[in-house]
């Protein structure tokens, strides 16, 4: 019942709506194969207007091509059920006419079994003419008064062919309705195998039901599609930008004699992006008109059950079928493949060039040494101290021989590093010798005083010694005769042969030694992952194993050793890095609950396509870039929705896939990144929606991270070429640096005091920043936060880091410093692609799931 009414509210405002082409109420509304209705004489207007072929018309609103029969649209079917609601609609308002006689006047009555609308001598002659003994005539006040006659009217459906005839039968094997002449004459058995209307109507309704259902079904398909187009064109346009930069990075390495070939090179590019993104936006275009269709298709089949009668259906059963299975068979297919990249040989440009453009004549240098295949793969690892620190005062001959310098090959930075790190090694036995002795002149270095001293270590030292365990495991450090050496220079100062007891015993203030270690030789080993410490330049064992690669522990008091950096992370940098051990499977993370969570797929108040960016306001309202639907909408933390402001387009005051947006607290006003016309436009508006600005960063190619100081300067982080810029509020770029030394891709980006923290989606980690740009340090990495993508700070200082990787939102609290105090994830509910963090005054944590189009609110329990 709840169904049937749905369908004639449907009817009724399709009804209403008319015609799409005359703009009034519909005149003999026909049907096409698509199964839109317009008026007859509209169809007939369409055609002369557009010179389609007469056997051939083409829909004005989908554009699906209907075949017509020689009476041309006089031949479609008649859409009975809006015809039957417009006399309906008639009958309310008394307007219908006598449509039993020629006298035009208004009817009061109807005939039931004549289905005519009756005049008052009408209805008279109706009461005393023999000819219309047994008919029954309803007044419409009498109708009215029973709501099912009122509501369900039915004119007789009569033949085609015979239009004196009303059908009673159906052809299955012809799909129609027949009339008795029909039967007889078009129809015959055994040929064809028909049957009473009546008997047939059950079975088509079922399998009508059935189409129903199954083209339902088809529209999730559709939607899901529809998201993985929007994926696909959203790696498209990230393949587009990457393969731009790295074109436009290439024309500057060549721009003496290439500049032809960069405009050609960029046709070229252009043409393929806008080739693919032609093929992605037809078939998205494809698979949203195919959506609509089958809702179209569905409500009028609905309608169709709801509203009609047995002849009406089954006189519309074929074509409403026909559609169905059209729609049913032809979904779009997802036949796109996506890949844009640049490729290009420097090597052989470069020999070219010398060889063509001229050779300047100098000595031959001297062939370089082969590398082995292990030095060969393994990258030059890294103190958490820079090249610039104060260990590259030391005299030379601590860190090398005094008559002996490194040459300049590719093995220098090892050497350096290596050099460095035993340098903080002896550093550290020597400052515990000193304590310990007042002897003038400090004995040699023994490791197994180093290895059970009593002082402090610090993260210098402590990398110090991650470092040269890395070293040794590629083979750069060795040890012969108790004497370490570098990649076959002997290092003074360190001495592994002794017999020279710890001066004391170890307390409870140490904080380093190899755990059972019977000898500093074999604590070495230990230390150093069983690699072989005998003979000079052995280069046996794995880098990848050993207790200390893998993350074994070799510090006493709950200080355990850090895993040594992945390849994303080692780039030299300056600060401190805090890498805390990788979390056991057993431990059980505390539970968030969900607060709140709002949103769905679509261009609706609270619904949302893809949104990529959000943030709290001054009253903690939740913000969100609606990217897709190029709007922002306002919420309050409850969800209820509150406003919203955006026009799509490229102009200035408008918005195109707007990807961030951030508030400036001192005057409410709402920074907004998204496309326009260029790369990348920012644009301010007030608290209410309305235009103020346009800012030009042309310099940005994708904003992966946008905040807000506490001065009230912009802060933008790209994540195609990793830098930072500081903007002020008019538009003036105050100050920049690039990140790329120390990141991947950048992902967000939060302003604390004078710091910026970071989000390194693929190097697993957040990296922080003074304001000027200088490396402070490290916090997290793989497997605690894989894969960052939001980041926030507490007003105590704590350092919230979400990411959705394995489909579940999981948060590490750190330290300012980055000392690891806890973790939570939301077991509750799968998301996908979470871009943010945000946590509210009461401790409430807010992210957005892009892929699944909601927000989540979360209650974590935690204290700020």
């Amino acid at each position: 019942m709840a169904s049937q009414d749905m369908a004639l509210t449907s009817c009724d405002e399709e009804v209403a709506n008319g015609c799409h082409l005359c703009k009034s109420k519909f005149e003999q509304p026909r049907v096409l194969s698509c199964l839109h209705v317009f008026c007859e004489e509209c169809l007939k207007k369409h055609i002369a207007k557009n010179g389609f072929m007469p056997n051939m018309l083409e829909c004005p609103d989908c554009l699906q091509e209907t075949k017509l029969d020689t009476k041309g649209v006089s031949g479609l079917p008649l859409d009975y059920i809006a015809c039957n609601r417009i006399d309906l609609k008639a009958m309310e308002k008394t307007q219908i006419v006598c449509t039993s006689c020629k006298a035009k006047e208004t009817a009061v009555a109807r005939c039931t079994e004549c289905a005519t609308f009756l005049c008052p001598n009408c209805v008279t002659a109706h009461q005393f003419m023999r000819c219309f003994e047994s008919h029954t005539v309803l007044s419409f006040d009498e109708m009215k008064g029973d709501g099912d006659s009122f509501t369900t009217i039915h004119k007789p459906v009569t033949c085609n062919s015979h239009p004196d005839e009303v059908m009673k039968y159906y052809c299955h094997t012809c799909h129609v309705p027949i009339c008795n002449e029909c039967m007889i004459l078009d129809h015959k058995q055994p040929e064809h195998c028909y049957e009473k209307a009546v008997d047939a109507e059950q079975k088509q309704r079922e399998e009508l039901r059935n189409l129903i259902s199954e083209s339902e079904s088809k529209v999730q398909f559709c939607e899901e599609a529809a998201s993985v187009l929007d994926t696909h064109l959203s790696d498209l346009q990230m393949q587009y930008d990457n393969a731009r930069s790295y074109i436009e990075e290439t024309f500057q390495s060549y721009k003496a004699i290439l500049e032809r070939q960069q405009e050609q090179l960029l046709k070229e590019l252009d043409s393929i992006h806008s080739s693919q993104e032609l093929q992605i936006m037809e078939t998205f275009h494809n698979v949203e008109k195919t959506i609509e269709k089958i809702d179209d298709a569905c409500k009028f089949a609905e309608r169709l059950l709801s509203c009609g009668n047995t002849l009406e259906i089954l006189s519309l059963i074929h074509i409403v079928g026909t559609q169905l299975l059209s729609l049913i068979n032809n979904t779009p297919k997802l036949d796109i493949s996506v890949g844009i990249a640049f490729e290009t040989d420097e090597k052989k440009f470069e020999a070219s060039i010398q060889e063509h453009f001229g050779k300047v004549k100098k000595p031959e240098p001297p062939a370089k040494k082969e590398d082995s295949p292990v030095s060969q793969k393994a990258s030059p690892m890294h103190s958490s101290s820079s090249f610039e620190s104060d260990a590259f005062s030391l005299s030379t001959g601590v860190i090398t021989p005094d008559n002996t310098l490194p040459s300049l090959d590719v093995d220098l930075a090892n050497n350096i590093v290596a050099q460095y790190n035993l340098a903080q090694l002896a550093g550290m036995a020597e400052r515990s010798i000193s304590q310990s002795s007042s002897n003038a002149t400090p004995p040699p270095l023994n490791f197994a005083d180093l290895l059970t001293t009593e002082s402090d270590v610090t993260a210098a030292q402590l990398n110090a010694i991650n470092n040269l365990t890395a070293l040794a495991k590629m083979g750069s450090i060795s040890l012969s005769n108790g004497q370490a050496s570098l990649n076959g220079q002997l290092v003074s100062g360190l001495n592994l042969h002794s017999t020279q007891m710890p001066n004391s015993p170890p307390s409870g203030n140490q904080v380093m030694r190899v755990m059972n270690s019977p000898s500093p030789i074999e604590g070495l080993e230990s230390l150093l992952g069983n690699s072989s410490i005998v003979g000079s330049g052995s280069r046996v064992g794995s880098p990848l194993n050993g207790p200390v690669l893998n993350g074994g522990s070799f510090l006493t008091h709950g200080v355990h050793s850090p895993p040594i950096l992945p390849p994303s992370a080692l780039s030299p940098m300056t600060g401190q890095t805090y890498n805390p051990a990788p979390r056991s499977s057993s431990v059980k993370l505390s539970t968030m609950q969900i607060r709140c969570k709002f949103g769905q797929l679509g261009p609706g108040k609270s619904q949302f396509s893809s949104p990529h960016g959000f943030c709290l306001g001054i009253e903690e309202e939740i913000i969100v870039a609606d990217t897709n639907n190029h709007r922002i909408q306002v919420f309050e933390k409850t969800g209820d929705f509150k406003y919203q402001f955006g026009v799509a387009g490229k102009e200035e005051g408008q918005l195109w896939y707007p990807r961030k947006v951030a508030v400036i607290r001192s005057s409410g006003k709402f920074v907004v990144c998204d496309r326009g016309s260029e790369r990348s436009r920012m644009q301010i508006f007030t608290k209410t929606g309305h235009f103020l600005k346009k800012i030009a960063i042309r310099y940005i190619d994708i904003v992966a991270g946008l905040a807000i100081t506490s001065e009230g300067t912009i802060v933008a982080v790209d994540s195609v070429a990793p830098t930072v810029f500081i903007i002020s509020e008019v538009g003036d770029l105050l100050h920049w640096f690039d990140c790329s030394e120390y990141m991947r891709e950048p992902s967000d980006i939060t302003v604390r005091a004078q710091e910026f923290y970071i989000c390194d989606f693929k190097g697993h980690c957040v990296i922080v920043f003074s304001e000027k740009g200088h490396f402070l340090r490290r916090i997290g990495c793989e497997n605690i936060t894989n894969f960052p993508n939001g980041i926030d700070i507490s007003d105590a200082g704590d350092v919230l880091v979400g990411d959705s990787h394995g489909n579940r939102f999981h948060i590490v609290v750190f330290s300012r410093e980055g000392t690891l105090l806890s973790e939570f994830e939301c077991p509750y509910v799968k998301v996908s692609r979470c871009c943010g963090l945000k946590i509210t005054s009461e401790g409430y944590v807010v992210t957005l799931a892009k892929n699944n189009h909601h927000v989540l609110v979360l209650n974590t329990l935690y204290v700020v």
